[in-house]
């Protein structure tokens, strides 16, 4: 039988779950509480670009992503350090010809999205909130952030992937004996 899964949260690490998941069969859901990344005029200096290494490789190519990503990727050989006292220095990534790649995250993001919905049985849905989470009977509640509606959906599994303030990880921690801790 086929598992209905919810991912919330609709950013890098959403869009990449909801590949990995819809490749191997599943019906994904994915919500996301911003506008789609790939309608919205979003100013370029919002976010810096994300340096991906050899770790980050493997997860988009173990999601059959990495060669489309490569194409918008720039290497990165090092990096020059400006001391107080006015000297240079330059510190390599790696190895003679090995680099880290910048890459938008805006235009990941947006890639992934797009490999997302590409991949299998898959529906991104944006501007919903999530507002309450029932891990008890699999039943996720989001609020439309434009019309204010409310709705609940049934998975068979729910995956929080909704970052720093996480409704998923906050309606977690309401759970007997669950105990969470922040490093930073």
């Amino acid at each position: 039988m086929m598992k209905n899964i919810t991912v919330v949260g609709g950013g890098l690490v959403g869009s990449l779950l909801t590949v990995l998941l819809s490749k191997r069969g599943y019906r994904v859901n994915g919500f996301e509480r911003r506008p789609d990344i790939r309608e919205a005029e979003i100013s370029a200096g919002k976010s810096i670009n994300l340096a991906l290494s050899d770790r980050g490789w493997k997860a988009l190519d173990l999601a059959g992503v990495g060669d489309e990503v490569r194409k918008i990727a720039i290497p990165m050989y090092g990096r020059k350090m400006h001391a107080v006292s006015g000297e240079i220095t330059y510190q390599p990534y790696g190895l003679e010809g090995q680099a880290i790649y910048s890459v938008s995250r805006g235009g990941l993001n947006a890639l992934m999205l797009e490999m997302a919905e590409a991949a299998g049985d898959v529906t991104m849905n944006f501007n919903q909130r999530c507002v309450d989470v029932d891990f008890k009977n699999g039943v996720t509640t989001f609020e439309d952030t434009n019309s204010g509606k409310q709705q609940e959906v049934n998975s068979d599994l729910i995956f929080g992937s909704d970052g720093a303030f996480s409704a998923v990880r906050y309606q977690m921690q309401k759970i007997d004996r669950f105990d969470i801790s922040n490093n930073t």
